[in-house]
């Protein structure tokens, strides 16, 4: 670390030290110079006053030879200038000068306030003598008032020897305070420096990496509360940094192991990183590629795009090739970031063909023997029997009719579910096949003695639909609605729904279905009275060709049913089936 904090500590308490040494010796010398002067003139004060005694009672008789003796006697002891002045100003006697040839001094400060009755201080130069001078006046005292001045004055220079005499006793002074001060503010800045340096060492060690780097200080300050609370914090650093290691490495390890391939984009659509799953589906490492180089599927680029402009998750299956893979791509939540998770179906779309395939042939391949059982029961049905006979040969065309409309619904599921078959497009009217489908049921609603009642808005518009499967779906609702009714009615209705759509609802006032069962009454086979169900002659796939129908042109339905309280279906369609993606 630089030395800079030390010298900038350093230069701070040197500057302040130096500021409050000249501050010192700047007060101190104005103090000794005014007490130099007060002592001076209080000197000079008590020689005039002393000087006026013995000086007043040649005064009062004007100049005279023994007033110049006495003045210049008295200024040789006390070693300062005594001029003796009247109250006209007039000099009398000076002990250095010529009285007679001295101007007027009554307009001089000392000798003006004298006259006014009071000592009289002043400091000037002075043109009798050239020099610069300190004056103290004292008046002499004749009947009440000032019969005149007795003065002492000295030169200035003594004043100013005194005080240089005693300035430099103080630069001595000054001159060891301030190496004293020198001395204190290296120490003190070394003090300061020292663990701040320490301190700033470990925390560069720290950033660099060594989550194990500590200070500890023996000092007891605010520096070592600073050291402990950064301890401490590195001790918390340090176990958070462990902690996402092995978070990291535990995901990274998940991130690997999975089968699916997972890709990030980066915000420029290259590979940010990739596991291994997506690197097989590559055919070797991806990190750095683009997409499109990766996997050669213009239709995934064209994916990727879209979401990143709409920020919404698509799920396509798209064909690369041999390979089937069903790609999902959406954004990383508050980032610029793509996910793409890529799914090798190909096996699964194969087991599927293979199994519509096994369906397709077995139903074709069923349909000649059941052809030839119902012909042949034809034939028996015809001819005189016993009871036992009849009701065996019953038992055996029903289950022939039902193992028919098994393999009739197998077809029809395998048709629906063939890669590529789309349902026709063309415009139907709703309400016309409704119709038709109600009265192929009349007469069976008829002998069960329930009510089937059809209610077509006025105003229903055409849909783009297969007519076909649009009659299969309203048929197969409405023989499973006649099956579990007894007694009230089966409602069908076709309405408008909103501004683009129709409705079309199948009711019944029937047994019901319990609420644990809804969730699962549109998957294959899946029936909820077996024994029921059966006896009735269903087949279990029905429901399931609804939804499939219901799908595949764009549309919904749902359930709503209760125990005892009959059953809704409710479908709603699109005017215009969306084109297949």
């Amino acid at each position: 670390m630089k030395r800079r904090l030390f010298y900038r500590i350093l230069a701070g308490l040197v500057f302040v030290s130096l500021l409050a040494v000249l501050i010192f010796a700047f007060y101190t010398l104005r103090v000794l110079r005014a007490s130099s002067y007060d002592a001076l003139t209080r000197r000079l004060q008590d020689i005039a006053l002393s000087a006026k005694v013995a000086v007043a009672p040649l005064a009062s008789v004007g100049r005279s030879a023994a007033l110049d003796r006495l003045a210049g006697d008295l200024g040789r002891e006390a070693r300062v200038r005594i001029t003796v002045i009247d109250a006209g100003g007039v000099v009398l006697a000076d002990s250095e000068e010529d009285a007679a040839r001295m101007e007027n001094h009554a307009f001089r400060p000392e000798v003006a306030s004298a006259l006014a009755g009071k000592t009289g201080i002043s400091s000037r130069f002075s043109g009798t003598v050239n020099r610069w001078m300190v004056y103290v006046a004292a008046p002499l005292a004749s009947s009440g008032s000032a019969g005149g001045v007795v003065r002492a004055s000295s030169y200035r220079e003594e004043l100013d020897a005194t005080v240089l005499r005693e300035g430099g006793n103080l630069a001595t002074f000054a001159s060891l305070l301030f190496a004293a001060c020198l001395l204190s503010a290296f120490f003190i800045s070394r003090s300061i420096a020292s663990p701040l340096r320490d301190l700033a060492g470990v925390v560069g060690r720290f950033a660099a990496g060594d989550f194990g780097a500590r200070l500890h200080l023996r000092r007891r300050d605010e520096v070592r509360e600073l050291a402990e609370s950064f301890n401490a914090m590195g001790e918390r650093i340090q176990e958070l940094f462990r902690e996402n290691s092995a978070r990291t490495q535990e995901l990274d390890g998940i991130f690997s192991s999975v089968q699916q391939g997972i890709v990030l984009l980066d915000g420029e659509g290259r590979i940010a990183r990739s596991n291994r799953g997506f690197d097989e589906i590559a055919g070797g490492p991806a990190v750095g590629r683009t997409l499109l180089e990766a996997v050669s599927a213009p239709r995934l680029f064209e994916l990727v795009r879209e979401v990143s402009s709409s920020g919404q998750r698509h799920s396509e299956e798209i064909v690369v090739g041999e390979r089937t893979l069903l790609c999902t791509v959406q954004r990383m939540a508050g980032r610029e970031e793509l996910i793409v998770l890529v799914h090798d179906t190909s096996d699964i779309r194969r087991l599927e063909a293979v199994k519509r395939d096994f369906v397709v042939n077995a139903s074709h391949e069923l349909r000649t023997p059941l052809t030839t059982i119902r012909g042949s029961l034809e034939m028996l049905e015809g001819e005189t029997m016993g009871v036992e006979a009849a009701r065996w040969v019953d038992a055996i065309r029903r289950n022939a009719e039902r193992m028919a409309a098994i393999v009739e619904d197998l077809l029809l599921m395998s048709r629906l579910e063939a890669k590529g078959a789309e349902p026709a497009s063309e415009p139907v009217e709703l309400g016309r096949i409704a119709a038709e489908v109600t009265g192929m049921f009349a007469h069976r609603a008829q002998s069960k003695g329930v009510s089937l009642r059809l209610d077509v808005s006025e105003s229903l518009p055409r849909v783009t639909a297969d007519p076909f499967l649009m009659e299969q779906m309203l048929v197969n609702l409405v023989d499973n609605a006649l099956k579990y009714t007894e007694k009230g009615e089966v409602r069908v209705s076709c309405s408008t729904e909103g501004e683009g759509g129709v409705r079309i609802e199948v009711a019944d006032t029937g047994i019901g279905i319990p609420h644990e069962h809804i969730p699962r009454i549109f998957e294959r086979f899946y029936v909820v009275d077996t024994s029921r169900s059966r006896k009735l002659g269903g087949t279990g796939l029905g429901l399931a060709i609804v939804k499939h129908i219901v799908l595949s042109h764009g549309g919904t339905i749902d359930v709503q049913s209760g125990v005892g309280s009959g059953t809704r279906f409710t479908v709603r369609l699109p005017l215009g089936r969306p084109p297949a993606k």
